[in-house]
């Protein structure tokens, strides 16, 4: 890739240079180093937030336990960023597995169906397409037993690991996610790839205009860390379809599903 530097030789990089080419690896780089930076900060925070509540010591305007939650969401937010960009950058997956596993455990202590979709999709489609672990996974699954977001994609995704779980047909957010609907009830392979490539290049980034996120890297490229519809390669996984027809497919990260298998 034209954008990779050569200097980018150390393990955590594949050769193949970037995934997202929208940005610069030393943009990614720099983001990374930022995010880790602030992550830290506000985990020390925590740390003295969790000390205070424990103390029943009120140190600010708003009551410490609001505080510490903000705080909780302040640290998954950077975390997000931090695990999209190592996969942006090109890192390794088991560098993006690591940051995986970090990010469902800031995730689980706050997940709500209110403001954390996006995040609950991702969680359960990475979770599928790096193989992980049971214990991770059932915690995902138990946040949705608990508040029931009643959604077709995320019953899906869980079905694939729990056959016996239900699925049903409503979509919370029927722009763009509706269409999958599609894709996973059409039994010719076939015609369920095309449809995913449709999903892929007309409905999923399209459909995402109102998230933050969206033409992030037209307002400010340093802050891009990647657009990614894990949510297609993990269905592309449960329907075992034809992935190498899909290699190069813009937000489809073609590599989870083609070597996440071999990850440990």
């Amino acid at each position: 890739s034209t954008l990779s530097s050569s200097s980018a030789a150390s393990d955590v990089y594949k050769r193949q240079g970037l995934r997202d080419t929208l940005s610069t690896e030393e943009n990614y780089k720099d983001g990374l180093i930022s995010n880790r930076e602030a992550l830290l900060y506000f985990q020390e925070k925590l740390r003295k937030l969790q000390s205070d509540l424990e103390s029943g010591i009120e140190n600010y305007k708003k009551p410490t336990i609001e505080v510490y939650k903000s705080t909780l969401a302040t640290i998954l937010s950077y975390q997000t960023d931090i695990l999209l960009a190592t996969y942006s950058s090109g890192a390794s997956l088991s560098a993006f597995k690591k940051e995986y596993i970090s990010f469902v455990s800031f995730l689980i202590p706050i997940w709500s169906k209110e403001w954390g979709y996006e995040q609950m999709l991702w969680a359960l489609s990475i979770g599928i397409l790096l193989n992980i672990d049971e214990e991770t996974f059932n915690q995902l699954v138990d946040l949705v037993k608990k508040d029931n977001p009643e959604d077709c994609l995320i019953d899906y995704l869980i079905q694939a690991r729990h056959p016996e779980w239900e699925i049903r047909l409503n979509y919370n957010f029927p722009r763009p996610y509706g269409f999958t609907r599609k894709i996973i009830e059409e039994d010719n392979s076939e015609q369920a790839l095309k449809l995913l490539k449709e999903y892929l290049t007309k409905k999923w980034y399209q459909g995402n205009r109102d998230a933050a996120w969206y033409d992030l890297h037209q307002q400010n490229v340093k802050n891009h860390v990647g657009y990614w519809s894990f949510e297609s390669a993990a269905i592309c996984k449960i329907k075992g379809l034809d992935y190498k027809q899909l290699e190069g497919f813009p937000y489809f990260p073609y590599d989870l599903v083609a070597d996440g298998e071999t990850e440990e």
